[in-house]
């Protein structure tokens, strides 16, 4: 499996032997990960707080092979509207003035 660490991780197999290392210099690069560390808590530790990525993604891999730490767009900050012109001073206002009373 390729696999994409931003954090340096030592995965051990059901033994506690360990089979897989991301040492500091394979850190943000796509790497051949043997399939048994899946079997490490760490690894779905790390799969679900987003510091690792495991992907088939075409679009995704090429993503982020131009920028390691790009975040999915699941965990991107949706964009809140913000009023715009004088209705949206207007209304902040009378928002003030109903915190007031």
């Amino acid at each position: 499996m390729l696999l994409l660490s931003r954090v340096c991780a030592e995965f051990h197999d059901r033994t506690g032997a360990a089979v897989f290392t991301v040492t500091p210099r394979s850190r943000l690069t796509f790497v051949e990960a043997p399939e048994s560390i899946r079997e490490d808590p760490l690894f779905e530790m790390l799969l679900n707080d987003r510091s690792i990525e495991v992907t088939e993604e075409k679009a995704r891999r090429k993503q982020l092979e131009n920028d390691p730490e790009l975040p999915d767009a699941s965990c991107r900050p949706e964009q809140s509207e913000k009023p715009s012109g004088a209705s949206g001073a207007r209304k902040t206002a009378a928002e003030k003035k109903e915190n007031r009373t």
